[in-house]
């Protein structure tokens, strides 16, 4: 699948990367490949709670009148959950460590 390829490409180029699912706008995941010790299905249920998040940032940011949302990192202890919507409700989640470059990872 051309998204597998795209997903596995994203995490090789972020050192710390630890999983990437892209997900459409019912969170339900289209394509999803996870490094280390991260199970798929707790990449999966990341995912899917990022579309809960980003769906309550799009109607905040609609009422505020501040455009759509475009992307929201949630930091943990031990990593750090970067979710970049894309288009049409689909979205992408990347797992990174929580010491790797949040930056970086943006980038690739």
């Amino acid at each position: 699948m051309p998204f597998q390829r795209i997903l596995y490409d994203l995490l090789a180029a972020t050192d710390g990367a630890m999983g990437a699912v892209f997900l459409d706008y019912e969170g339900e995941t289209v394509e999803a490949l996870s490094y280390e010790h991260v199970e798929p299905d707790e990449l999966r249920a990341f995912g899917a709670y990022q579309g809960i998040f980003l769906d309550r940032l799009r109607k905040i940011a609609r009422n505020a009148e501040c455009g759509k949302p475009q992307r929201f990192t949630i930091a943990y202890e031990n990593a750090k959950v970067l979710s970049l919507d894309v288009q049409d409700g689909y979205y992408v989640v990347v797992l990174i460590h929580a010491e790797a470059s949040e930056g970086l990872a943006w980038h690739h």
